[in-house]
């Protein structure tokens, strides 16, 4: 039997690359060691060496300098249905195969060193921290900032941003005989991938996906679905998409999409409805969000539909009475019968909200001011009330920061008088049952925050040009309130109205982050 000193010397050599002396070929030929063959296998493998080369390259260098960032949060709460499953055989297995590798310590160092993308959007504000080259004018548009301009330069962005997530996914092929350790990369790397569609990356990811969409509809059926008059703005959007993304272009587009899961083709009932997320999402981008345009398009998929709190009790309670009030409304029919989470595949897909998907689920990432919430396809319900719930925390804080600036600290008493006996009552409530000191405003309901911004000195002085159009931000508020019923967390919630209330807040998140620059922007000399 070789002694320690040998074996130990054999597999420094492999691990090294180094040749084998001709009596340790001959040794090694008649009575290989198990865990010599093993470490040479691993150390040979390419995974390894796909390993060896994410730990050098920029995408593995952002993420671990984003590493620490306070929004590492998205990071852990996203659940793929990739969980670690370690028994006790295979960490046995692991920990002899740790033994057997020694010296190991440099490789396992820099595979530890490769930790999930946080999401510190204030970091990520400009796309120059992923894709230095891209020009900050396309940035600005695809982030909504101003009406896009489809072009040679919105090609360049997705190419780039192409190439960034190929960079950050190389390790995730060819990876199905890979130890459990090395597995554990490939679910920090995907969660690294799914954090980062929170900030610009996102955005490009948006764009290149309804950009493909609309890019391979034919005409007549762009008009059929649509109508004439937007069937022609977005057959003119589809002209100009079909100028810019050809050749190299294009390949990196179709790239993009595979790396982030998204190859879906539909059945036929819900075709139509993948092309007017589509052209919603890419007149919402391409045209200002006061056009009318964007009215139509979300029309063609809601017609007249708007949930309310006065809504029957039977419609909360019935299936078929909202299917029944959908198709009055003239709801398109496939968002109709599309399960919630065929619903929120179909959205991602649209490029109407930034996701990814994998073979077990789909998560969609809605960014909020400096926070981003997750919707899973496996729990909508849960994640739609969760993601409505912060929405109310961010907008109080909006709420509180704007009349705050502009009244001093005493605003509660001067803009919403109306509320402080009832508001007192609950803190008073509260903090008997050892709850900590809050302002007053913490204490109301999103329907007070909306009657807040409502009240006419209110939307006057502040807030009118921030959502622009009261009754329309007024509707908006009404379909979150109905979500946020009581009765609701107990009930299903379904695709219709899971689209609706993403829509709603990625809509009012936008607004409440432009902060009324588009009136800046209007009101220029240039």
């Amino acid at each position: 039997m070789e002694d320690d000193d040998s074996a130990s010397d054999k597999l420094s050599k492999i691990a090294c690359g180094e040749p084998l002396t001709a009596a340790e070929e001959i040794a090694r030929g008649g009575r290989e060691l198990a865990a010599e063959r093993l470490a040479r296998e691993y150390l040979g493998s390419p995974s390894i060496k796909m390993a060896r080369e994410l730990y050098e390259s920029p995408a593995a260098k952002l993420a671990r300098d984003y590493a620490n960032s306070p929004a590492q949060q998205l990071a852990k709460q996203v659940a793929l249905g990739l969980g670690p499953a370690f028994g006790a055989a295979e960490i046995a297995r692991m920990e002899t195969m740790r033994k057997m590798l020694e010296p190991s310590a440099a490789l396992a160092a820099k595979l530890n060193a490769i930790e999930p993308l946080a999401i510190d959007h204030a970091r990520l504000a400009s796309i120059g921290a992923i894709m230095p080259s891209i020009d900050p004018k396309v940035i600005a548009a695809i982030q909504g900032l101003e009406p896009l301009k489809i072009g040679p330069s919105l090609a360049s962005a997705v190419s780039q941003a192409q190439r960034a997530v190929e960079e950050a996914m190389r390790p995730l092929r060819d990876i199905g005989s890979m130890i459990k350790e090395f597995e554990e990369q490939q679910r920090t790397v995907r969660k690294s991938l799914l954090a980062s569609l929170a900030g610009p990356f996102g955005d490009i990811a948006k764009t290149s996906q309804w950009a493909s969409t609309l890019g391979r509809i034919d005409t007549p059926d762009i008009t059929k679905v649509l109508g004439a008059g937007l069937g022609t703005v977005v057959d003119d959007m589809r002209d100009a998409i079909a100028k810019t993304f050809i050749g190299s272009a294009a390949l990196d587009q179709t790239k993009m999409s595979a790396m982030l899961g998204l190859t879906a083709r539909f059945e036929a009932n819900f075709a139509a409805t993948h092309l007017k997320m589509s052209a919603l999402a890419g007149i919402s981008e391409a045209f200002d969000r006061r056009s009318h345009f964007q009215l139509d398009a979300y029309q063609s998929l809601f017609g007249e539909w708007r949930t309310r709190v006065d809504l029957p009790e039977n419609f909360w309670r019935d299936g078929r009475v909202r299917k029944r009030m959908y198709r009055e409304a003239e709801v398109d029919e496939g968002l109709i019968v599309a399960e919630p989470g065929m619903a929120l595949e179909i959205m991602i897909e649209s490029g109407l909200t930034a996701g990814l998907r994998s073979e077990a689920n789909a998560v969609a990432v809605v960014t909020l001011g400096e926070i981003s919430m997750t919707v899973r396809s496996r729990g909508t319900s849960k994640d739609a009330y969760a993601l409505v719930g912060q929405f109310e925390q961010e907008l109080r804080a909006y709420v509180e920061r704007k009349l705050e600036e502009r009244f001093g600290p005493d605003w509660f008493k001067l803009r919403a008088s109306n509320l402080i006996g009832k508001a007192k009552e609950i803190r008073k409530a509260a903090m008997g049952r050892g709850e900590a000191f809050a302002s007053l405003v913490h204490f109301t309901e999103l329907g007070e925050l909306s009657g807040i911004i409502q009240s006419t000195k209110n939307w006057d002085e502040v807030f009118g040009d921030v959502f622009v159009e009261k009754t329309e931000f007024d509707h908006d508020m009404q379909k979150l309130i109905a979500v946020r019923r009581p009765t609701m967390h107990m009930r299903r919630i379904d695709g219709v109205r899971l689209v609706e209330v993403i829509c709603v807040v990625q809509r009012l998140s936008e607004q409440m982050t432009g902060d009324g620059a588009w009136k800046l922007a209007a009101e220029s000399d240039r």
